[in-house]
Protein backbone atom coordinates (compact mmCIF):
# COMPACT_ATOMS: atom_id res chain seq x y z
CA UNK A 1 0.00 0.00 0.00
CA UNK A 2 1.01 3.63 -1.45
CA UNK A 3 2.28 5.66 2.33
CA UNK A 4 0.29 8.76 2.17
CA UNK A 5 2.30 12.04 1.93
CA UNK A 6 0.17 14.59 4.60
CA UNK A 7 0.64 17.89 2.94
CA UNK A 8 -0.69 21.14 4.08
CA UNK A 9 -2.55 23.70 1.83
CA UNK A 10 -1.17 27.80 2.25
CA UNK A 11 -3.44 29.80 0.50
CA UNK A 12 -7.22 29.07 0.18
CA UNK A 13 -8.34 31.46 -2.66
CA UNK A 14 -9.50 29.93 -6.12
CA UNK A 15 -6.25 28.50 -7.22
CA UNK A 16 -5.65 27.14 -3.62
CA UNK A 17 -9.09 25.48 -4.05
CA UNK A 18 -8.23 24.04 -7.44
CA UNK A 19 -5.14 22.60 -5.57
CA UNK A 20 -7.25 21.61 -2.80
CA UNK A 21 -9.37 18.78 -5.06
CA UNK A 22 -6.45 17.65 -6.57
CA UNK A 23 -4.64 16.74 -3.76
CA UNK A 24 -7.89 15.32 -2.98
CA UNK A 25 -8.08 13.06 -6.13
CA UNK A 26 -4.48 11.85 -5.66
CA UNK A 27 -4.75 8.10 -4.28
CA UNK A 28 -1.10 9.38 -2.29
CA UNK A 29 -1.62 12.76 -1.12
CA UNK A 30 -3.52 13.21 2.23
CA UNK A 31 -4.29 17.02 3.00
CA UNK A 32 -3.25 17.53 6.24
CA UNK A 33 -4.19 21.26 7.12
CA UNK A 34 -5.28 24.11 5.20
CA UNK A 35 -4.18 27.59 6.59
CA UNK A 36 -4.51 31.13 5.18
CA UNK A 37 -4.81 34.56 6.84
CA UNK A 38 -7.76 35.13 6.37
CA UNK A 39 -9.46 32.41 8.36
CA UNK A 40 -13.33 32.41 7.02
CA UNK A 41 -12.06 31.68 3.85
CA UNK A 42 -9.71 28.24 5.36
CA UNK A 43 -12.70 27.78 6.96
CA UNK A 44 -14.95 27.06 3.98
CA UNK A 45 -12.58 25.03 1.78
CA UNK A 46 -11.64 23.07 5.26
CA UNK A 47 -15.60 21.92 5.29
CA UNK A 48 -15.64 21.92 1.52
CA UNK A 49 -13.02 18.97 1.75
CA UNK A 50 -12.93 17.67 4.73
CA UNK A 51 -10.02 18.80 5.98
CA UNK A 52 -8.43 20.63 9.34
CA UNK A 53 -7.97 24.60 9.89
CA UNK A 54 -4.37 25.25 10.83
CA UNK A 55 -4.60 28.82 13.25
CA UNK A 56 -1.62 29.84 12.31
CA UNK A 57 1.29 28.99 9.44
CA UNK A 58 4.16 28.18 12.62
CA UNK A 59 1.18 25.18 13.70
CA UNK A 60 2.30 24.31 9.74
CA UNK A 61 5.95 24.65 9.73
CA UNK A 62 5.94 23.06 13.62
CA UNK A 63 4.19 19.74 12.70
CA UNK A 64 6.56 16.90 12.31
CA UNK A 65 3.96 14.75 9.97
CA UNK A 66 3.69 17.38 7.64
CA UNK A 67 6.33 16.46 5.42
CA UNK A 68 5.36 19.14 2.42
CA UNK A 69 3.32 22.30 1.77
CA UNK A 70 1.76 23.40 -1.09
CA UNK A 71 2.15 27.47 -1.38
CA UNK A 72 -0.89 29.07 -3.11
CA UNK A 73 -0.38 32.73 -1.90
CA UNK A 74 0.02 35.82 -4.32
CA UNK A 75 2.95 35.89 -6.40
CA UNK A 76 5.02 38.28 -4.46
CA UNK A 77 4.83 36.14 -1.39
CA UNK A 78 5.90 33.38 -2.29
CA UNK A 79 9.24 33.62 -1.84
CA UNK A 80 9.42 34.27 2.05
CA UNK A 81 6.85 31.54 2.70
CA UNK A 82 8.79 28.92 0.45
CA UNK A 83 12.08 29.97 2.32
CA UNK A 84 10.35 29.53 5.83
CA UNK A 85 9.01 26.28 4.46
CA UNK A 86 11.65 24.98 3.67
CA UNK A 87 14.32 26.28 6.64
CA UNK A 88 11.17 24.25 8.55
CA UNK A 89 12.36 21.41 6.90
CA UNK A 90 9.29 20.92 4.60
CA UNK A 91 9.21 19.79 0.94
CA UNK A 92 7.91 23.03 -1.37
CA UNK A 93 5.31 22.68 -3.95
CA UNK A 94 5.04 26.80 -4.91
CA UNK A 95 2.82 28.15 -7.77
CA UNK A 96 4.69 29.43 -10.48
CA UNK A 97 5.95 31.98 -11.34
CA UNK A 98 8.74 31.21 -8.91
CA UNK A 99 9.50 34.94 -7.76
CA UNK A 100 8.80 38.30 -9.15
CA UNK A 101 12.21 38.32 -9.65
CA UNK A 102 15.59 36.51 -9.94
CA UNK A 103 17.03 37.50 -6.63
CA UNK A 104 14.26 35.98 -5.08
CA UNK A 105 14.30 33.02 -6.46
CA UNK A 106 18.05 32.06 -6.53
CA UNK A 107 16.98 32.65 -2.67
CA UNK A 108 14.54 29.87 -2.79
CA UNK A 109 16.79 27.67 -4.40
CA UNK A 110 19.53 28.35 -2.07
CA UNK A 111 17.33 27.45 0.88
CA UNK A 112 16.10 24.31 -1.03
CA UNK A 113 19.70 23.25 -1.55
CA UNK A 114 20.61 24.16 2.48
CA UNK A 115 17.99 22.37 3.31
CA UNK A 116 18.08 19.27 1.38
CA UNK A 117 14.65 19.74 0.89
CA UNK A 118 12.43 19.44 -2.66
CA UNK A 119 11.38 22.90 -4.29
CA UNK A 120 9.35 22.50 -7.07
CA UNK A 121 6.88 25.23 -8.61
CA UNK A 122 4.09 24.21 -10.59
CA UNK A 123 4.37 24.90 -13.90
CA UNK A 124 1.18 22.87 -14.86
CA UNK A 125 2.01 22.11 -18.43
CA UNK A 126 4.63 19.53 -17.93
CA UNK A 127 1.50 17.74 -16.85
CA UNK A 128 -0.82 18.63 -18.94
CA UNK A 129 -2.01 15.68 -21.25
CA UNK A 130 -1.62 17.55 -24.58
CA UNK A 131 1.22 19.17 -24.03
CA UNK A 132 3.02 15.69 -22.50
CA UNK A 133 1.50 14.10 -26.04
CA UNK A 134 2.33 16.52 -28.02
CA UNK A 135 6.30 16.79 -26.51
CA UNK A 136 6.04 13.04 -27.18
CA UNK A 137 4.85 13.57 -30.76
CA UNK A 138 7.87 15.53 -31.44
CA UNK A 139 10.52 13.26 -30.09
CA UNK A 140 9.27 10.30 -31.83
CA UNK A 141 9.48 12.29 -35.05
CA UNK A 142 4.94 12.16 -35.84
CA UNK A 143 5.39 15.72 -37.39
CA UNK A 144 8.67 15.67 -38.77
CA UNK A 145 11.63 18.25 -38.10
CA UNK A 146 10.03 20.74 -35.41
CA UNK A 147 10.00 24.08 -36.95
CA UNK A 148 7.97 26.74 -35.14
CA UNK A 149 5.32 26.91 -31.61
CA UNK A 150 2.55 29.03 -31.08
CA UNK A 151 0.42 29.82 -28.16
CA UNK A 152 -2.61 31.79 -27.05
CA UNK A 153 -3.64 32.59 -23.71
CA UNK A 154 -6.40 34.76 -22.82
CA UNK A 155 -8.07 35.19 -19.64
CA UNK A 156 -10.28 37.84 -18.17
CA UNK A 157 -8.38 38.02 -15.15
CA UNK A 158 -8.77 42.23 -14.35
CA UNK A 159 -12.37 42.04 -14.55
CA UNK A 160 -13.44 38.84 -13.36
CA UNK A 161 -10.86 37.54 -10.95
CA UNK A 162 -8.98 40.42 -9.13
CA UNK A 163 -7.92 37.99 -6.18
CA UNK A 164 -7.90 38.67 -2.36
CA UNK A 165 -7.06 42.60 -1.94
CA UNK A 166 -7.01 43.43 -5.68
CA UNK A 167 -3.19 41.48 -5.90
CA UNK A 168 -3.69 40.58 -9.56
CA UNK A 169 -4.33 44.44 -10.51
CA UNK A 170 -1.60 45.58 -8.85
CA UNK A 171 2.16 44.61 -10.92
CA UNK A 172 3.95 44.78 -8.14
CA UNK A 173 2.21 41.82 -6.16
CA UNK A 174 1.20 39.88 -9.23
CA UNK A 175 3.88 40.72 -12.34
CA UNK A 176 1.10 41.15 -14.75
CA UNK A 177 -0.15 39.17 -17.86
CA UNK A 178 3.60 38.16 -18.43
CA UNK A 179 4.74 36.70 -15.23
CA UNK A 180 1.27 35.24 -14.39
CA UNK A 181 -0.08 33.64 -17.69
CA UNK A 182 2.72 34.20 -20.75
CA UNK A 183 4.97 32.41 -18.16
CA UNK A 184 3.38 29.45 -18.57
CA UNK A 185 4.30 28.92 -22.61
CA UNK A 186 7.38 30.68 -22.08
CA UNK A 187 8.45 27.36 -19.79
CA UNK A 188 6.69 25.00 -22.14
CA UNK A 189 9.26 26.47 -25.00
CA UNK A 190 11.98 26.10 -23.26
CA UNK A 191 10.38 22.15 -22.29
CA UNK A 192 10.28 21.46 -25.66
CA UNK A 193 12.91 23.86 -27.51
CA UNK A 194 15.36 24.68 -25.45
CA UNK A 195 17.57 27.64 -24.80
CA UNK A 196 16.24 30.40 -26.68
CA UNK A 197 18.77 33.58 -27.82
CA UNK A 198 16.20 36.34 -28.14
CA UNK A 199 13.17 37.68 -27.18
CA UNK A 200 11.09 40.47 -28.45
CA UNK A 201 7.27 41.26 -27.20
CA UNK A 202 5.18 44.22 -27.75
CA UNK A 203 2.10 45.19 -25.33
CA UNK A 204 -0.26 47.02 -23.88
CA UNK A 205 -0.78 48.47 -20.47
CA UNK A 206 -3.62 48.45 -18.79
CA UNK A 207 -5.28 50.91 -16.00
CA UNK A 208 -3.20 49.65 -13.37
CA UNK A 209 0.24 49.90 -15.12
CA UNK A 210 1.02 46.47 -15.82
CA UNK A 211 1.51 44.75 -19.41
CA UNK A 212 -1.82 43.52 -19.51
CA UNK A 213 -1.79 42.15 -23.14
CA UNK A 214 1.73 41.18 -24.91
CA UNK A 215 3.21 39.49 -27.96
CA UNK A 216 5.99 37.87 -27.98
CA UNK A 217 8.38 36.40 -30.35
CA UNK A 218 11.03 33.82 -29.02
CA UNK A 219 14.21 33.05 -31.49
CA UNK A 220 16.56 30.23 -31.23
CA UNK A 221 20.37 29.92 -32.28
CA UNK A 222 19.10 26.58 -34.53
CA UNK A 223 16.59 28.85 -36.44
CA UNK A 224 13.52 27.42 -34.52
CA UNK A 225 10.56 30.04 -33.68
CA UNK A 226 7.95 30.46 -31.00
CA UNK A 227 4.93 33.35 -30.49
CA UNK A 228 3.02 33.21 -27.50
CA UNK A 229 0.38 35.71 -26.87
CA UNK A 230 -1.18 36.26 -23.34
CA UNK A 231 -3.78 38.59 -22.24
CA UNK A 232 -5.52 39.55 -18.70
CA UNK A 233 -7.88 41.75 -20.42
CA UNK A 234 -10.37 39.28 -22.64
CA UNK A 235 -13.65 40.46 -21.54
CA UNK A 236 -16.62 38.46 -21.30
CA UNK A 237 -14.45 35.24 -21.64
CA UNK A 238 -13.10 33.68 -18.89
CA UNK A 239 -10.21 31.47 -20.61
CA UNK A 240 -9.23 31.18 -24.12
CA UNK A 241 -6.25 28.65 -24.38
CA UNK A 242 -4.37 27.35 -27.51
CA UNK A 243 -1.18 25.98 -29.57
CA UNK A 244 -0.25 24.90 -32.50
CA UNK A 245 2.84 23.46 -33.27
CA UNK A 246 4.62 23.16 -37.09
CA UNK A 247 6.92 20.31 -38.08
CA UNK A 248 8.03 19.85 -41.99
CA UNK A 249 5.41 16.80 -42.07
CA UNK A 250 2.42 17.28 -39.56
CA UNK A 251 1.51 19.92 -37.29
CA UNK A 252 -0.36 19.91 -33.60
CA UNK A 253 -3.81 21.68 -32.98
CA UNK A 254 -4.95 21.90 -29.87
CA UNK A 255 -7.79 24.98 -27.87
CA UNK A 256 -8.70 24.47 -24.32
CA UNK A 257 -12.50 25.28 -25.40
CA UNK A 258 -13.72 22.85 -26.48
CA UNK A 259 -11.27 20.71 -25.56
CA UNK A 260 -10.11 19.64 -28.93
CA UNK A 261 -6.82 18.48 -29.58
CA UNK A 262 -5.51 17.25 -32.68
CA UNK A 263 -2.31 15.90 -34.82
CA UNK A 264 -2.27 17.02 -38.08
CA UNK A 265 -0.52 15.91 -41.58
CA UNK A 266 0.26 16.49 -44.97
CA UNK A 267 -3.60 16.23 -45.53
CA UNK A 268 -6.87 16.95 -43.63
CA UNK A 269 -7.83 18.49 -40.15
CA UNK A 270 -9.27 16.08 -37.47
CA UNK A 271 -12.62 16.65 -36.50
CA UNK A 272 -13.90 18.01 -33.51
CA UNK A 273 -15.69 14.75 -32.65
CA UNK A 274 -14.02 10.99 -31.59
CA UNK A 275 -10.69 11.05 -30.21
CA UNK A 276 -8.90 14.68 -29.41
CA UNK A 277 -5.97 13.60 -30.29
CA UNK A 278 -5.36 11.84 -34.35
CA UNK A 279 -2.38 11.24 -36.20
CA UNK A 280 -2.91 12.53 -39.91
CA UNK A 281 -0.10 10.95 -42.79
CA UNK A 282 -0.09 10.76 -46.30
CA UNK A 283 -2.07 7.82 -47.87
CA UNK A 284 -3.19 6.35 -44.45
CA UNK A 285 -6.31 6.48 -42.54
CA UNK A 286 -6.87 8.81 -39.29
CA UNK A 287 -5.80 7.30 -35.92
CA UNK A 288 -6.99 7.94 -33.32
CA UNK A 289 -4.15 8.57 -30.41
CA UNK A 290 -5.85 9.77 -27.27
CA UNK A 291 -9.53 10.87 -26.17
CA UNK A 292 -9.53 12.50 -22.70
CA UNK A 293 -11.96 10.64 -20.43
CA UNK A 294 -11.68 13.90 -18.11
CA UNK A 295 -11.35 17.67 -18.15
CA UNK A 296 -7.32 18.22 -18.65
CA UNK A 297 -6.50 20.99 -16.26
CA UNK A 298 -8.45 18.87 -13.49
CA UNK A 299 -6.12 16.02 -14.95
CA UNK A 300 -2.73 18.07 -14.80
CA UNK A 301 -3.04 19.62 -11.33
CA UNK A 302 -3.70 16.28 -9.95
CA UNK A 303 -0.79 14.17 -11.42
CA UNK A 304 0.92 17.51 -10.63
CA UNK A 305 0.37 17.78 -6.82
CA UNK A 306 0.71 13.58 -7.00
CA UNK A 307 4.09 13.58 -8.67
CA UNK A 308 5.42 15.95 -6.05
CA UNK A 309 4.19 13.80 -3.61
CA UNK A 310 6.03 10.52 -4.92
CA UNK A 311 9.25 12.56 -5.18
CA UNK A 312 8.79 12.89 -0.88
CA UNK A 313 8.01 9.54 -0.84
CA UNK A 314 10.37 7.60 -2.93
CA UNK A 315 13.64 10.58 -2.38
CA UNK A 316 13.94 11.41 -6.23
CA UNK A 317 14.38 14.58 -7.08
CA UNK A 318 11.49 16.07 -9.04
CA UNK A 319 13.06 16.25 -12.52
CA UNK A 320 10.29 16.78 -14.17
CA UNK A 321 9.25 19.80 -13.20
CA UNK A 322 13.04 21.57 -11.48
CA UNK A 323 13.15 24.37 -9.55
CA UNK A 324 15.82 25.84 -11.94
CA UNK A 325 13.60 25.22 -15.19
CA UNK A 326 11.23 27.79 -12.95
CA UNK A 327 14.34 29.77 -12.88
CA UNK A 328 14.97 30.14 -16.33
CA UNK A 329 11.47 30.49 -17.18
CA UNK A 330 11.51 33.68 -15.24
CA UNK A 331 14.24 34.85 -17.14
CA UNK A 332 12.13 34.97 -20.11
CA UNK A 333 9.25 36.45 -18.96
CA UNK A 334 11.56 39.13 -17.23
CA UNK A 335 12.96 39.64 -20.45
CA UNK A 336 9.49 39.51 -22.34
CA UNK A 337 8.64 42.56 -20.20
CA UNK A 338 12.00 44.45 -20.53
CA UNK A 339 11.58 43.79 -24.12
CA UNK A 340 7.58 45.57 -23.86
CA UNK A 341 9.16 48.84 -22.42
CA UNK A 342 12.13 49.40 -24.26
CA UNK A 343 10.95 48.48 -27.48
CA UNK A 344 13.94 46.21 -28.13
CA UNK A 345 14.92 42.39 -28.40
CA UNK A 346 16.75 41.06 -26.33
CA UNK A 347 19.74 39.07 -26.34
CA UNK A 348 19.11 36.63 -23.38
CA UNK A 349 22.86 35.82 -23.54
CA UNK A 350 24.07 39.58 -22.92
CA UNK A 351 21.66 40.25 -19.98
CA UNK A 352 22.57 40.95 -16.26
CA UNK A 353 20.62 37.97 -15.46
CA UNK A 354 23.86 35.90 -16.67
CA UNK A 355 20.85 33.34 -16.15
CA UNK A 356 21.35 31.28 -19.68
CA UNK A 357 25.13 31.33 -19.90
CA UNK A 358 26.10 28.20 -20.46
CA UNK A 359 23.01 26.77 -20.54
Amino acid sequence: MTRPIRIALIGAGEIGAVHAQAHAAAPGNELAAIYDIHAERAGRLAEQTGTAVASSLETVLDDPGIEGVDICVPNHLHCGLAVRALQAGKHVLCEKPIALNLDDADAMLAAAERSKRWLMIGHVLRFWPEYVLAKQAIEDGRIGELLLMSGRRMVSLLAGTPGADGWRRDPERSGGAVLDMQIHDLDVFRWILGTPESVVSRGVRSADGAWSHVFTAVDFADGRKAFVEASFLMQGNPLDIQFHILGSTGSLAWRYTPGAFALHGEQGQASSGGPSLVLYRWGREPEGLYTPAEDSFAAAMRDQVAYFAACIRTGQSPVRAPATDSRLALALALASRESCQTGETVYLNRTKSRVFNGC
